[in-house]
């Protein structure tokens, strides 16, 4: 598996092409949305010792966000700002 650093995924909304990254500070890791390479939106945000205990049990704990941060972009859940022209 990769570093759950370097893990993005790409998708398209209303034909805007984005990407969910992970970013981590010292309390947590959140997904962010991407677009042309710059955070435009946080998602959601996962503490460290649920991500280590997920690794711990062999669970896909990074993977598993990922997903569900494009499914909530997707469904509208989360409001992105207008894209740049």
């Amino acid at each position: 598996m990769t570093s759950p650093k370097a893990r993005r995924q790409g998708f398209t909304l209303d034909e805007r092409p984005l990407e969910i990254g992970v970013v981590f500070d010292d309390a947590e890791w959140t997904t962010w949305v991407f677009e042309d390479g710059h955070r435009i939106a946080a998602v959601a945000s996962i503490e460290h010792a649920t991500v280590e205990e997920g690794l711990a049990r062999g669970s896909d704990v990074i993977g598993e966000l990922i997903e569900a941060s494009v499914a909530d972009v997707l469904a509208g859940v989360v409001e992105l700002p207008p894209r740049k022209s």
